[in-house]
């Protein structure tokens, strides 16, 4: 009797597509976290083909005018006074968004300025754009 051990073949897995794979995933996500960046500011353009606005709460609106003046719903505020005032206003409106108008020829800092004390008082803001 001829009892000997048989020679199996060995099965393997290819791993060089592997790596590709890999690649390619981590690339992908890589790519998609620098896009969702928590930090960015929400805004509308300034310019829209189409500026339609339903809302059904009362919302307080900010204007800043071309000579750098802050009104709050119609009513001139100095700026020292717009946070204690934005406050104010959204306890007593119950709302949480605040539009935002802000003159063409005013700079990126005057509307950061804006968005500062409203992310600060944890408020929503958003800004009102003319249909062109």
């Amino acid at each position: 009797m001829n009892i000997r051990k048989r020679s199996r073949e060995q099965s393997e897995v290819e791993t060089g597509a592997l790596a590709d794979i890999l690649f390619f995933l981590m690339m992908f996500f890589l790519m998609i976290s620098t896009l969702a960046s928590p930090d960015a500011i929400k805004l509308l353009l300034p310019e829209s083909s189409s500026a339609q606005q339903t809302t059904t709460k009362e919302n307080i609106r900010v204007t800043v005018d071309a000579e750098n003046r802050y009104f709050v719903d119609d009513v001139l505020i100095p700026f020292e006074e717009l946070e204690t005032y934005l406050g104010d206003q959204a306890k007593k409106k119950g709302s949480e968004t605040v539009i935002l108008r802000i003159a063409q020829d005013r700079t990126v800092q005057d509307l950061t300025k804006v968005y500062d004390i409203v992310a600060r008082l944890q408020l929503v803001m958003v800004m009102a754009t003319d249909k062109i």
